[in-house]
């Protein structure tokens, strides 16, 4: 049974030798160093989340997202027509993000993550995805729009431009790329926007995964089931859902199960673990399903990460009876 991670890697560690970005980061703010050095110290740290990762036995591993400061950081960043806004809570986190404001048409080359997944594939031994914002979320979450007379509009456009991303990416040899959209299940209300989003992705790159989590999917499962991508990600653990007696309306999707509780430094037990995938085993096919946390484990001490992907891997290979390497 396959298993993966979702989002960014906890950037700082306990240990002394795992704060050295944190401490980049303060020179970089006193002009002490520049933006090449800074660089080296994000590509360590990369390399780092990667070995972590690997080391957990996690099948398919992405970059740990070192370099995004946010979900939507690094194409608000990037994209022309966009600029970093004021701070807000991102969702019902702790933790904040920049709004975007939008200043004039959105435009982008389509270079935003290219070097970045450069510099993963380089490094990474395991199978190795890439990944990029929604639209959706990218439309919902933004500040102040100066161009774009509606949200269809916003979203449309949103859209577009990540197509353009995943094009890129695709270019650059990413066969399977995450799109992070928590705002297709946060806003149901505006499930058939999203679908007319997706369908300018679809050809735009092989295995897209549309990635949602914080909120049970209830509301649009069945919707889900006809978005143009080939793997569906939920979030089983954030909230009470009803996902694992309709998981059948995937028929022929991969299904991205949020098992482990990213937002919680609990540790699951790999018996929960199994536990989880063997209900979704009744209405699914193992080759059909794929164990994750249920977000990004920036949320967590890199240890309690550690541990998790630990956990994760293990109770995989208690519901297929692999043996864990000691």
């Amino acid at each position: 049974m396959r298993t993966t991670v979702i989002g960014a890697y906890p950037k700082i560690g306990d240990a002394l030798e795992a704060q050295e970005l944190r401490r980049a980061l303060h020179r970089r703010d006193r002009g002490e160093v520049g933006d090449v050095e800074l660089d080296k110290v994000y590509d360590e740290v990369t390399r780092a989340a990667i070995g972590e990762i690997e080391g957990a036995g996690v099948d398919t591993v992405n970059d740990g997202q070192i370099r995004w400061d946010d979900l939507l950081a690094p194409v608000a960043r990037s994209w022309t027509g966009v600029e970093q806004g004021p701070l807000e809570r991102f969702y019902d986190n702790n933790t904040y993000y920049r709004q975007p404001v939008i200043t004039g048409p959105i435009t982008t080359t389509g270079q935003s993550l290219v070097r970045d997944y450069g510099f993963a594939k380089g490094v990474a031994k395991a199978r190795l995805k890439a990944g990029v914002p929604g639209p959706l979320t990218f439309a919902t979450l933004t500040a102040r729009d100066d161009q774009y007379r509606s949200i269809e509009e916003r979203t449309l456009a949103a859209a577009d431009a990540i197509a353009k991303e995943i094009a890129g990416l695709a270019a650059a040899g990413a066969r399977m790329i995450d799109i992070e959209d928590p705002a297709v299940v946060a806003a149901p209300k505006y499930i058939e926007l999203a679908r007319e989003a997706y369908a300018r992705l679809a050809d735009a790159g092989h295995a897209l995964a549309l990635v949602t989590y914080f909120f049970p999917a209830d509301a649009v499962l069945e919707s889900l089931a006809s978005f143009p991508v080939g793997v569906i990600g939920l979030d089983v653990r954030s909230r009470e859902t009803t996902a694992f007696e309709r998981l059948d309306a995937f028929r022929t999707q991969y299904v991205l199960l949020g098992v482990v509780d990213a937002r919680n430094t609990r540790l699951e037990t790999a018996e929960e673990v199994a536990g989880y995938a063997e209900r979704a085993l009744k209405l699914l096919p193992q080759e059909r399903l794929i164990l994750a946390p249920t977000t990004s484990l920036e949320y967590l001490p890199r240890d309690i990460a550690r541990a998790k992907l630990a956990a994760l891997v293990e109770g995989a290979r208690l519901v297929t009876g692999e043996k864990v390497p000691a």
